[in-house]
């Protein structure tokens, strides 16, 4: 995490936090001023350690020399890149490799990054807000970018295949068998009567291994409505 002469050491602590709450690491601060006050300290609750290993740089190009992936947020509808959704940018970090760098960069509180400073990185990115109220305080923006990285890295893996229309007419063979066998559809009117089961599990998103433990059901259902 980059902040570019930040205005406020409360700001500049609570962004620190934001960090820790995020799980991410590293806070450098470029041309910050004086910082290192009480109040910075204080708004840090719980990440004074990452005040403690903050480092000071002259100039943006050295922080973020060492980084493979610089991403500057901004609110700036011209600016340069292009800007992604902070998700997507998100998206991007999580995809990396693990002996990649990361740098999500932040401007001042008042002016935000200069174009020299945008240009400098090779992302940029905005966050969503409503039009009405558009500017976010330098900690919050900080808060929700690292807060869609933490999500992104945090993806749940892919889950297995959704039945196919096939396998779930297939069972719904059998279910309709197996009900007609247990009672559970009138003589009359059977066809309107099992639509409704197969409507609903249509709709259903059903794995292969549920439409099996259903077809399991409807065969005991039917051996014991012939037994």
């Amino acid at each position: 995490m980059v902040l570019v002469r930040p205005g406020s050491p409360a700001n500049v602590g609570a962004s620190a936090r934001a960090l820790r709450n995020a799980g991410l690491e590293g806070l450098d601060l470029v041309e910050p001023g004086d910082w290192r006050t009480v109040e910075c300290w204080r708004t840090a609750w719980g990440a004074q350690d990452v005040l403690e290993a903050a480092r000071e740089f002259t100039g943006l190009r050295a922080a973020v020399a060492e980084c493979s992936y610089v991403v500057a947020l901004s609110g700036r509808a011209e600016a340069v890149p292009a800007p992604l959704d902070v998700r997507a940018a998100a998206a991007e970090i999580a995809g990396l490799g693990p002996e990649d760098r990361a740098a999500l960069v932040f401007g001042p509180e008042t002016t935000g990054l200069t174009r020299e400073e945008l240009a400098a990185c090779g992302r940029c990115a905005f966050i969503p807000s409503h039009p009405g109220q558009p500017s976010l305080n330098l900690s919050h923006a900080v808060m929700v970018a690292g807060y869609e990285v933490l999500r992104a890295r945090g993806a749940p893996a892919p889950r297995p295949r959704a039945a196919t229309a096939e396998e779930k007419e297939a069972m719904l063979g059998l279910l309709r068998r197996g009900l007609r066998a247990a009672g559970a559809l009138p003589e009359q009117g059977a066809d309107g009567a099992f639509r409704e089961w197969e409507q609903m599990l249509q709709r259903a998103d059903l794995s292969p291994r549920e439409v099996r433990l259903l077809e399991h059901m409807a065969r005991k259902m039917a051996g014991r409505g012939e037994a």
